[in-house]
Formats: C-alpha cells, sequence, structure tokens
C-alpha cells in the first residue's frame, strides 16, 4: 500500500490543516467499480444512506444529513464535504478510481483535519477500509473463478 506524505497548510479562516491520501490497487476496471464505490462502499464507510452522483445532493442518515456532494466526475471520482461521526468539523473527502497495471487504483485523499492526532487516526481509519476492500473483492473474485459455467 502506498502511502501519501502529509500536506501541511495554514488557511485564515482555519488555521493549520492536515491533508492525507491513502491509495489502493483493487482487482476490476473503473467501469465496473463505480456502482459498488458509490451504491455499497462509500456508504458502509461514512455511515450514511447513499451516495448520489448529484452536485449539491445531500448526505444523509436516516433523517440527519451528513454532509453533501460538492463535485462529481462520473466514474472516476467523487467529493464530499462530510463530517466523520469521531470529529466535531466538516471535512473533505475525495475518492477516485485511476487505471492500474493490475485492476484500479483506488484512492482516498481527506482535507481539512486538525492536527496531527486527527491525521493519524483517519490515516489509519483509511488504510484499514481499503485494505478490508481489496480482501473483500478479491475473496469475491475467487468465489466467481470457482463457480461452474
Amino acid at each position: 500500500m502506498t502511502i501519501d506524505q502529509a500536506s501541511l497548510g495554514v488557511t485564515p479562516l482555519r488555521g493549520r490543516e492536515l491533508d492525507l491520501g491513502v491509495r489502493r490497487v483493487v482487482p476490476g476496471d473503473q467501469e465496473e467499480l463505480w456502482f459498488p464505490l458509490l451504491a455499497e462502499w462509500l456508504p458502509r464507510w461514512l455511515d450514511v444512506d447513499a451516495v448520489p452522483q448529484m452536485v449539491g445532493a445531500p448526505l444523509r442518515r436516516g433523517d440527519q444529513v451528513r454532509g453533501h456532494v460538492i463535485g462529481c466526475h462520473l466514474g472516476e471520482r467523487v467529493r464530499l464535504r462530510w463530517r466523520p461521526r469521531e470529529l466535531e468539523h466538516d471535512t473533505e473527502l475525495m475518492v477516485s478510481l485511476d487505471p492500474a497495471e493490475h485492476g484500479t487504483e483506488l484512492v482516498v485523499h481527506l482535507e481539512r483535519l486538525e492536527g496531527p492526532a486527527e491525521q493519524q487516526a483517519q490515516r489509519e481509519h483509511w488504510e484499514q477500509a481499503l485494505e478490508d476492500l481489496a480482501r473483500e473483492v478479491e475473496a469475491e473474485r475467487g468465489a466467481e473463478d470457482d463457480m461452474p459455467t
């Protein structure tokens, strides 16, 4: 797994902010992974009901709005403003699917983290999420390969 180095910026309104990036290659091509990314994986990771593809659409969990879509390039990436349950502020999350030699590279980029402890906790969370996903997709593909034709 490749992990991007943290970048540190100073903004006039929020003070110091940290970013992080985590990436993992998963089996499959962009086109086949886009639907499960929005319909299954992101809702599970973000604890929301669904992730719409329309800019401005809310991210909901029941009646509660947890964020909204701030950008979407169909089949390639989605950008969200979202508040993780463990944080007291919004973050910006971009998830992209990029072609890779042996599948598709799933890249998670999180912005607006407020300090090294927050950054480390989120890094560990996303590393685990992508590791679990890679195992899940590989197991599903193995089960499909074992099915009689």
